[in-house]
């Protein structure tokens, strides 16, 4: 049975994703707290005190095209106040230099209840490794 709570976070997640796809910096952002801690795919290894609409915004221009973002395996663990999530999600589109872009990323969200609805306060993306070449892995079997 689905919860007000999880209801609530599976549509900041899917109002974040349509705003991926429309490249819309501010309604992507709009999710996040004002205390944000990020454990970012991109360097540096934690991010603080910087404005998630101008960091997204950056990323979204370096697309020629619409930026999908698919979430799969989703799963929500909501308490009064607190709330974390973990799931898969597939990011691909076209940059700007052709580089076509289809990977898969591991992401943990933690969120904190605001008034009536949630914001995320922590944010960590990452990618598997393979332990012998010490290379990413962005594609293979989930």
């Amino acid at each position: 049975m689905t919860t007000e709570s999880e209801r609530q976070i599976r549509e900041l997640l899917e109002t974040r994703t349509r705003a991926f796809g429309r490249r819309d910096a501010a309604t992507a952002a709009g999710a996040y707290h004002d205390d944000l801690v990020l454990y970012d795919l991109v360097g540096p290894f934690v991010r603080r005190d910087e404005d998630p609409a101008d960091r997204l915004q950056r990323w979204m221009a370096s697309y020629r095209t619409a930026i999908g973002h698919e979430i799969r395996d989703l799963e929500i663990t909501a308490g009064a106040d607190l709330a974390f999530c973990h799931f898969l999600v597939r990011i691909s589109g076209t940059m700007r230099d052709g580089t076509e872009v289809g990977m898969w990323v591991r992401a943990t969200t933690c969120l904190r209840r605001e008034g009536d609805g949630w914001t995320i306060v922590h944010e960590h993306a990452s990618v598997p490794f393979d332990p012998d070449t010490g290379r990413a892995v962005l594609r293979g079997a989930l």
